[in-house]
């Protein structure tokens, strides 16, 4: 609770404003990681408009997002208590560490919910192991 509540507080309470949050999927189940997701849906694309820098290695966040971007893409927005969200809405950097430095990679997120190159580094490969 200790780790979640501010970033909840933020979520919820802060309107127009640029919040940037490291990790703040640590220390939650994987549903509660998803369910962060359509917070930050919420407070970034609904009547707060609060932009986010979110640093996180949750599959379970970003996949949540990808979903609502499918969903959106499909009409089905009703399904869930959310707003749309579009592709454009969403921006993914992959910071790469090389010998001359950290390149950062854009993954351009597609209307179907996928991104639309290969995430590099062997990030969630095991959604592609453990999927047909």
């Amino acid at each position: 609770v200790s780790q979640v509540l501010p970033v909840l507080v933020h979520a919820y309470a802060d309107e127009g404003k640029i919040v940037a949050i490291e990790q703040p999927e640590i220390h939650l189940h994987p549903a509660l990681q998803a369910e962060l997701g359509d917070v930050f849906i919420e407070s970034a694309l609904g009547e707060r408009k609060n932009p986010f820098i979110l640093e996180t290695h949750s599959e379970h966040l970003i996949l949540r997002i990808l979903r609502r971007v499918r969903e959106t893409t499909e009409g089905k927005v009703q399904s869930w208590p959310g707003i749309p969200i579009k592709p454009e809405d969403v921006s993914v950097l992959f910071v790469e560490p090389t010998a001359k430095g950290s390149v950062v990679r854009h993954l351009p997120v597609t209307p179907d919910g996928d991104f639309g190159e290969p995430w590099p580094g062997g990030f969630f490969a095991e959604r592609f192991q453990d999927l047909p």
